[in-house]
């Protein structure tokens, strides 16, 4: 039995459905959830970083001398995976 013109029309019809099914709008991926709250999370870091700053720059600096110290402190030994 050939196909007719109607039954190819039907096949387009049911494609379109599912399709325009797919594209619908009902709510967002996870990847979107993520992208979003990503974009979110910087732009508050950002603006809390530029609103605080002073307070925050003290507290930094502190910070790196202490990482750094801590880190020349061990410089010229050994580890223990390299031993």
């Amino acid at each position: 039995m050939e196909p007719t013109s109607n039954s190819g029309i039907i096949r387009t019809i049911r494609r379109n459905v599912s399709a325009r099914r797919l594209r619908r709008e009902e709510g967002q991926t996870p990847t979107e959830y993520l992208m979003i709250v990503g974009i979110m999370a910087a732009v508050i870091l950002i603006a809390f970083i530029l609103f605080f700053w002073d307070r925050v720059k003290p507290a930094a600096s502190s910070w790196a001398d202490k990482a750094k110290d801590a880190v020349g402190a061990s410089e010229g030994k050994k580890s223990t995976v390299d031993q």
